[in-house]
């Protein structure tokens, strides 16, 4: 990636501040994102694949499907030898596939691990020898304490309780403890399994799986609680009405989608941030071993709208200390009863905060072979889409069993040609997916404090708002609160859903509008401060004029679901935001995709004043006819565009003036095609 582009993508990464009064704490020195290393382990152009990446003890242990493979069955082991095979490794490599993600540490113990670490050894080696890099699957929320105890004989001490006092399980299986972050004996060993993948088994890197955190009870999760809360707020009886926080203990977990009560708000503040404190530990002592070392996380992320309270999980806490991030949820692109299921959110999150994303997507959250691709058209959306917004193209479905011997989904050969086309084509052109500059028409603002605080009001509305750009055919992208310069580089700034608004955060908005911003306005927001407290008016109350644009509640409210899929229909009124946002904008807008709701459009910037648009077909098969772009005042000059589609030939397209517009007329859209003015 050039130096230039990554200067740009710097402007992504938002200042953290978790705490009140702007939102989660930041690390003091964390930020050691803008080194030659990190940049090159984040923004090198990888085309990855699943690898199996549990070892052959799970299946066993489990006897059961797990991941799209039976644990039961008599034919796991030819599968699992072939994974290692230097036959299937050029194989993939032909295809264009340059990282495998596989297993390393399962939470067996590194004694008992150490044969099947052994074979990831030995699949390194080939790897290399291929040209594909190799990151090992290493489990943080699963001790398998049959075996582990042999290893470390008081690791019960590590683990997790739940309010009721027992030991906390992944998922109710009982023999794989859940362990607790904030405990020093589970980091410490931890990083000597991260300096055993990197020096001795020659990782490329590491794949940190189920990294996020439920709710811990244990002594030393309640005296951490308390330590904080001193430290942060001086004067308890201010916030809490308490004289004294010596006897306060951790509020039980409910099933809530509003947070009114002050300390339980504290409580997310402080699981948030202790969970990004984690990721700051263990992966900068990954990169004290090997600088450029690969980095991902898979925290849950998107998923459901209670992440914080329920998961700890804050997106940005998160994700700025990693270089990738998978996002392993149901939210399987296509349409599907009128809805256009999409990851687009999660690549948008990501690129606001500075990594990227690898889709695990399973079809309605089931992960069985029914769960996986069997069409050829969902293979290459799957790769259009990662493509198309700056994630890392590839296959989470292609070394999964067929359920006979050795044999593979790649074995197919439909499917194999199908992958091959798709990831051929993104790399033939990976000039053009470099997506670190994008076109910055709409931005779309997201705050701590709405979303863990008044999740399912703040999520429906902001979802609503955000499904309205996608498939009214803007150039958006997402915004968080504690990075207020980044707002500026915008035309438009969109909030939906966002109830619980800073003073901080309101000056900005303000600030913005002052600068010539234009405010677009989805409901109520601002009506509550960051800790919940009603304002006697809103606190975006006042703002008015030409650059401020009102719109009611039902342009912007959606009846979203969300669990491993995130379904978002239309707000009923969509229409009248979308004609808000145009007229408000005016020539302002750099592209607007017409003609169709199913196609989604991601635009960039190129070296030279250039322009990049992906358009991609959520409908495919079914193609997509009489769609044209209209491009800004920017491009006036420019007369003419290529048109690039996956599978069909390379085209020059004529832009010309309609009603004082500059308008492309394009071809029909079968899945994914690029457009470059």
């Amino acid at each position: 990636m050039r130096r230039r582009d990554f200067l740009c993508s710097l402007g992504t990464v938002p200042l953290l501040s978790l705490c009140a009064p702007s939102g989660v704490a930041q690390d003091a020195g964390a930020e050691d994102g803008a080194s030659g290393a990190r940049e090159a382990a984040t923004f090198a152009p990888y085309y990855w694949s699943w690898w199996g990446w549990e070892p052959l003890d799970h299946y066993r242990r489990l006897g059961r499907n797990a991941g799209a493979v039976d644990g039961s069955a008599a034919w796991v082991p030819q599968w699992y030898d072939r994974l290692h095979s230097d036959q299937l490794v050029r194989t993939m490599a032909d295809l264009g596939v340059n990282l495998a993600i596989t297993h390393f540490f399962k939470g067996f113990g590194l004694k008992h691990e150490r044969d099947q670490q052994q074979r990831t050894a030995d699949l390194v080696r080939i790897a290399h020898r291929h040209g594909v890099r190799v990151l090992g699957y290493c489990q943080s929320r699963s001790l398998y304490y049959e075996a582990f105890l042999a290893d470390q004989p008081d690791a019960e001490s590590w683990i997790q309780r739940d309010q009721t006092g027992q030991l906390r399980t992944w998922g109710g299986t009982y023999f794989r403890w859940t362990p607790c972050i904030q405990s020093s004996e589970f980091r410490q060993y931890l990083k000597g399994v991260i300096r055993f993948g990197l020096e001795e088994i020659g990782l490329d890197g590491l794949h940190f799986d189920n990294d996020y955190a439920e709710p811990c009870y244990c002594q030393r999760c309640e005296k951490k609680f308390r330590e904080w809360l001193s430290a942060h707020h001086r004067s308890p009886r201010e916030r809490f009405g308490l004289e004294s926080l010596e006897h306060v203990r951790q509020p039980p977990t409910q099933t809530l989608t509003q947070i009114q009560d002050p300390l339980v708000q504290e409580w997310v503040r402080f699981r948030c941030e202790g969970l990004g404190e984690y990721h700051r530990d263990i992966t900068s002592h990954a990169r004290s071993i090997r600088p450029a070392a690969i980095l991902m996380g898979n925290p849950a992320h998107p998923r459901s709208f209670d992440a914080p309270y329920r998961r700890s999980v804050w997106a940005p806490a998160v994700g700025r200390h990693l270089n990738l991030m998978f996002a392993e949820n149901g939210n399987f692109p296509g349409i599907d009863d009128g809805a256009v299921i999409s990851q687009i959110r999660a690549y948008k999150q990501a690129r606001a905060i500075g990594y990227r994303v690898v889709s695990t997507t399973w079809r309605k959250g089931k992960e069985t072979a029914l769960g996986l691709p069997e069409k050829l058209e969902e293979i290459c959306l799957q790769v259009a889409e990662a493509a198309a917004n700056g994630g890392v193209p590839g296959t989470n479905w292609s070394l999964r069993p067929l359920g006979e011997g050795d044999r593979m989904r790649i074995d197919r050969p439909e499917f194999r040609d199908a992958l091959g086309k798709s990831l051929g084509f993104v790399r033939s052109h990976a000039a053009l997916t470099d997506t670190t500059c994008p076109v910055r028409d709409v931005a779309v603002l997201q705050t701590f404090a709405s979303l863990a605080f008044d999740s399912q009001g703040s999520w429906s509305r902001l979802l609503g708002a955000e499904e309205v750009l996608i498939r009214g055919g803007f150039a958006w992208e997402t915004v968080f609160g504690d990075d207020l310069g980044r707002w500026k580089e915008h035309a438009v700034l969109l909030i939906a859903g966002q109830s619980h608004l800073s003073d901080r955060e309101c000056e900005a908005v303000r600030g913005f509008v002052d600068e010539g911003g234009i405010l677009v306005l989805g409901g109520e927001n601002g009506q509550m401060d960051e800790n919940g407290r009603l304002r006697g008016s809103g606190g975006l109350a006042g703002l008015a004029g030409q650059r401020v644009v009102r719109m009611e509640d039902e342009a912007v409210r959606s009846a979203a679901t969300a669990g491993h899929e995130v379904r978002v229909p239309l707000p009923k009124n969509w229409q009248k935001l979308a004609a808000a946002i145009e007229t408000a904008a005016g020539d302002r807008l750099s592209v607007r995709l017409r003609g169709s709701d199913v196609v989604a459009v991601s635009a960039y910037h190129r070296k030279g004043d250039g322009l990049v648009v992906h358009l991609v077909n959520y409908a495919t098969p079914k193609t997509q006819q009489g769609v044209r772009l209209e491009l800004g005042p920017r491009w006036k000059n420019a007369n003419t565009a290529r048109w690039l589609p996956l599978g069909g030939a390379e085209q020059e397209l004529r832009i010309a003036d309609q009603a004082g517009r500059r308008v492309v007329e394009l071809p029909a859209i079968e899945t994914y095609a690029i457009v470059v003015a």
